[in-house]
């Protein structure tokens, strides 16, 4: 490589860690509202109740639905329900229908399929449908958004912020998996070319960064343009479960927020999923 070569790389590298990607704050509507059990009309009326008294932003529900056990008896049917008006929110339980033999590793199959086949925000209350946790004690203002990429998120930043509390606090979080980056950097280390003391350093530093400066720019917009919470932010290297329950139980937080999506598998994300079954006692909104 040339002099001048070298030059430019050096510009391009530094040009593209100056630029941030770009934060927009959006007010979420949710007007309305379906609630999904597998009891009675009564039965969903009040936990209806309850949940304006944990979730202030369901204030805004001009339009509730009840899925009661009535209404459906497999999933392909529930489904049809769901998709018979408009919604915004879904709130359900883990494991409808099953009451007896409950599985330690699913969210039952009618919420597995729930979440990935359809693109309604489902929020799931904590407990099992059978052994619900009251949620009419507390109040949600301690929200935790997580994930592994948080950089152009806007829609995962903006959900966590909409469910939270006025006077509440957001912890927007970043946790890069080392498992992972021990394994790019094996590769990197079989390679007599690049420097792997620096490349680890240098590599290592840049993901955190890249992840905090996102996190930054979404506080700056936000205490700007958002409500009024407190926000704050934690951006760590380590195992994705261990470091979530750890920041989850330090500040007992009320609700998870976190993408189930993947564009490259049809089951939800592996992190999502495994908080969802692990974090059985804390709300989650799976978006």
């Amino acid at each position: 490589m040339t002099s001048r070569e070298g030059h430019i790389d050096e510009f391009e590298s530094v040009f593209r860690r100056s630029t941030r990607a770009p934060f927009v704050y959006a007010d979420i509507p949710i007007e309305t509202a379906a609630l999904v059990t597998d009891g009675s009309a009564n039965d969903a009326e009040l936990k209806r109740a309850a949940l304006l008294k944990f979730l202030p932003v369901l204030e805004t529900v001009d339009k509730w639905r009840f899925i009661t056990g009535a209404d459906y008896s497999h999933v392909g049917q529930l489904l049809e329900r769901i998709d018979e008006q408009q919604t915004d929110l879904i709130l359900t339980y883990r494991h409808l229908y099953e009451t007896s033999l409950v599985p330690q590793h699913s969210l039952g199959v009618y919420l597995d399929v729930l979440t990935q086949a359809t693109t309604i925000p489902v929020l799931v209350l904590p407990g099992t449908s059978a052994r619900p946790i009251a949620v009419d004690e507390r109040v949600c203002n301690r929200v935790m958004v997580v994930t592994d990429h948080i950089s152009g998120d806007n829609r995962l930043v903006n959900y966590g912020v909409r469910m939270c509390a006025p006077g509440g606090t957001i912890w927007l979080c970043h946790v890069e998996d080392d498992a992972v980056f021990a394994r790019y950097m094996q590769a990197i280390e079989r390679i007599p070319e690049i420097e792997s003391d620096t490349a680890r350093e240098q590599i290592g530093r840049q993901l955190l960064k890249e992840a905090s400066d996102f996190i930054e720019t979404c506080i700056n917009v936000l205490r700007e343009k958002g409500p009024n919470i407190t926000y704050q932010q934690s951006v760590t290297r380590g195992h994705h479960l261990r470091e979530y329950r750890q920041l989850i139980d330090e500040h007992d937080v009320d609700l998870i927020v976190a993408n189930t999506k993947d564009a490259d598998q049809l089951a939800m994300h592996g992190l999502t999923y495994s908080l969802s079954v692990e974090m059985i006692d804390v709300a989650m909104l799976l978006l």
